[in-house]
């Protein structure tokens, strides 16, 4: 048992403790105020002086950088809650997420490794010291391949009238071939379509040992939603599919939380995969906050893959574990799980690096994880990666590099 004193005891600094000191390291802690209990406890013992006084707080605004950079619990907290998108000045893209340009983690160059794991084991090095005989809890890297289906067929699956509209478009545009594949996939039983690569992927799931997860969208067409319908044939005989061999979650649909429709849209998922639904990743990485895990919670979603970087890859957290919402405008811990995404096809195409660039910030992000046995949860989109493409060779690549045991297979292929 681990004894932290501090001035005082508040629920944020309960929850950071939590994180760092049970989730990370596997120790029980217990928080104190008073000298002479701290003084008396025979187990692991730690001192908290405070820089910043943000984990004794009650309300949200500006905090001192300087200070948080200084204050590791401090600094911990601001990363975990996402603080600053909590801020009315928030800067923010056309899509109403945080612009990660201008946050904290990258302003500070911290998104490239996992800050919080790092001060975790400061402690634990600390702790050390105290009980050099200690048996630390051992925990395994992890890898979570992910896949967002936004659009799950390039011809299959689409209505008469879609199927129609779209041929027209095509031969206006002198495209004959575009539109003879539209009709081939309509009225075609056995036709090879595109984006259809759900049992490559499901191989090398299976060669690889992990279970993926599937965040399925299910809205109606929009701007932004462009799945083919989920009362779709196309669409139930995927999800018979992916359901032998994967976890299904919904991919709310991009203006899910304006039309409250994020019930209507799990609902309709479950009766589909004849399950509950408690899987969830925001569409376009989207959600505000609090507002969107609330609502989440309240249609029974229990875990969330949406804390991720949009346009690069790391940690926009400084977390490689999943760790439960922290509600800064209720104060108080939540039941709801975030899980860290780490690594996004999309995010990293938009760097458009060379080859060399792009295995480079592979391999570093992998090792990062792996050197703190955390999560690594990467997300691929079938869409980007179609058949006989360059992508779906790049996929097949990036994938196995993540594998837990891809060193050891790398040095035996030298040998």
């Amino acid at each position: 048992m681990l004894a932290i004193i501090s001035p005082q005891i508040s629920p944020r600094f309960e929850y950071v403790c939590y994180v760092i000191f049970k989730r990370i390291l596997g120790l029980d802690f217990v928080v104190l105020t008073d000298e002479k209990a701290y003084q008396e406890h025979t187990g692991f013992k730690l001192r908290y002086l405070p820089k910043s006084l943000i984990l004794y707080e009650d309300d949200i605004h500006q905090q001192d950088e300087k200070l948080l950079l200084e204050d590791k619990p401090a600094l911990a907290f601001y990363l975990l809650t996402n603080y600053e998108e909590y801020l009315p000045d928030c800067p923010r893209d056309a899509h109403g997420r945080i612009d990660h340009t201008s946050s904290f983690v990258v302003r500070h160059d911290l998104y490239q490794k996992p800050v919080i794991h790092e001060i975790a084991n400061n402690y634990k090095s600390i702790l050390s010291k105290q009980q050099p005989d200690y048996q630390w809890k051992i925990r395994q890297y992890k890898f979570i391949p992910t896949f967002d289906v936004d659009i799950a067929y390039a011809y299959k699956g689409k209505s008469f009238i879609h199927v129609w509209g779209a041929c027209c478009k095509a031969l206006l545009q002198g495209q004959l071939q575009k539109a003879l594949l539209n009709i081939k996939a309509h009225y075609c039983s056995n036709f090879d379509d595109p984006f259809d690569t759900f049992l490559l992927q499901q191989e090398l799931c299976r060669q690889a040992k992990v279970k993926p997860v599937y965040f399925m969208l299910t809205a109606s067409r929009s701007r932004y939603d462009r799945n083919i319908s989920p009362f779709s044939f196309q669409f139930q005989q995927l999800i018979k599919l992916l359901k032998n061999f994967a976890d299904v979650g919904i991919h709310p649909s991009y203006y899910s939380e304006n039309q409250n429709n994020i019930i209507k849209e799990i609902s309709q998922l479950g009766t589909i995969a004849d399950k509950k639904i408690t899987l969830s990743r925001q569409h376009f990485l989207r959600f505000n906050l609090p507002r969107t895990f609330e609502k989440l919670q309240t249609a029974g979603i229990t875990d969330d893959f949406s804390m991720g970087f949009y346009d690069r890859i790391g940690f926009r957290n400084g977390m490689a574990l999943a760790y439960p919402f922290f509600n800064l405008k209720k104060n108080t811990q939540t039941s709801l799980m975030l899980h860290p995404l780490i690594f996004m096809d999309s995010a990293i195409f938009n760097q458009n690096l060379d080859e060399k660039e792009y295995w480079l910030q592979v391999e570093n992000i992998a090792k990062a994880v792996k050197d703190v046995d955390g999560e690594l949860i990467a997300n691929w989109h079938n869409y980007l990666m179609p058949k006989q493409s360059a992508e779906i060779e790049l996929f097949k690549k990036t994938f196995n590099k993540m594998l837990p045991n891809y060193e050891s297979q790398k040095r035996t292929q030298i040998q």
